[in-house]
C-alpha cells in the first residue's frame, strides 16, 4: 500500500510514527512524508538564524527521519506560518499524492492550535478528491481511486475524539522515540516551551494504550466524506 504523511511541519509526523514504523515493520508498504511547509520559522528563539538556514536545518532533520522510516520526503516550500489554501498550494500537494500513487493518507484534525495544520488538513481534503479527477492537470496522471483519510490524535481541547486504535510495542514506541529526537532544533525549542516532545509523545501513547488496555498505541479518526471514509483494515 502506498501510504502518506501530510504534515505543516517537520516533527508532526511524531504523532503518528509509531504507526508508520508498525507498516514498516510489516513489510510491503511505500511510506511518503509530505511536509506542506520549509520550516523557516523553526528557529523560534533565534532570530539571529536567517530563514534560508533554518529551512535548510529542519530539512537536513527531516530527511534524517525519512531515511530511518525508509520513507521518501518531499517538501511543498510554503512559507512556515503562512501557509494558505490557494491555486498553486492545492496543485502542488495534487501533483504530491499522484506522484506516490497515495492510497492513505494521515493528515492533521480539522481543528488545531496552528492555522498551517488546519490549513494543511483543508489542503488534503481537497487535494484528495482532486487527485483522480483528470481535468485537474499537473506533472503526474490523475490518481484511479481517492486516496482515505486518517485524522491523527490533536490532543485535549480540539473536539478530536478518536475511534480508531493502533497497538504500539514496547519496541517500536523506544524506536519512535529515537527517531523523533532526530528533529534536534526542535527538541531544543519545545524544552523551552514546556515539555519534552519525545518524552510528551511516549507519555501520550502510554495514556492512550491504557484506554484500550495495552501497553502504548496511537489513536486516530477517519474523515467520513464521500470517497475519502478508509477502512479499518487499512490500519495496522
Amino acid at each position: 500500500m502506498n501510504i502518506v504523511h501530510v504534515a505543516a511541519h517537520q516533527d508532526d509526523e511524531g504523532h503518528s510514527l509509531g504507526t508508520l514504523l508498525k507498516f514498516k515493520q510489516q513489510g510491503g508498504h511505500h511510506i511518503t512524508l509530505i511536509c506542506t511547509t520549509n520550516g523557516d520559522k523553526g528557529m523560534s528563539w533565534n532570530p539571529e538564524i536567517p530563514y534560508e538556514k533554518a529551512a535548510a536545518i529542519r530539512d537536513k532533520e527531516m530527511r534524517s527521519v525519512a531515511k530511518a522510516l525508509g520513507a521518501n520526503y518531499i517538501c511543498l516550500g510554503a512559507e512556515d506560518e503562512f501557509l494558505y489554501d490557494t491555486k498553486e498550494m492545492r496543485l502542488r500537494l495534487i501533483d504530491a499524492l499522484r506522484a506516490c500513487r497515495a492510497e492513505l493518507v494521515f493528515t492533521h484534525w480539522i481543528n488545531d492550535y496552528n492555522l498551517d495544520h488546519t490549513t494543511t488538513a483543508a489542503l488534503v481534503f481537497q487535494a484528495t478528491m482532486n487527485s483522480i479527477i483528470t481535468s485537474m492537470v499537473s506533472e503526474h496522471p490523475a490518481l484511479e481511486e481517492t486516496p482515505k483519510i486518517y485524522y491523527w490524535d490533536v490532543g485535549d481541547g480540539f473536539g478530536f475524539e478518536g475511534t480508531h486504535f493502533v497497538e504500539i510495542s514496547e519496541e517500536l514506541i523506544h524506536e519512535k522515540v529515537r527517531i523523533i529526537r532526530l528533529h534536534e532544533s526542535q527538541m531544543e525549542v519545545m524544552r523551552k516551551i514546556g515539555p519534552d516532545f519525545a518524552d510528551m509523545l511516549y507519555e501520550r501513547a502510554k495514556a492512550v494504550g491504557q484506554r484500550v488496555g495495552v501497553p502504548f498505541a496511537e489513536v486516530f479518526r477517519p474523515c467520513l466524506a464521500s470517497r475519502r471514509t478508509p477502512l479499518a483494515s487499512m490500519l495496522p
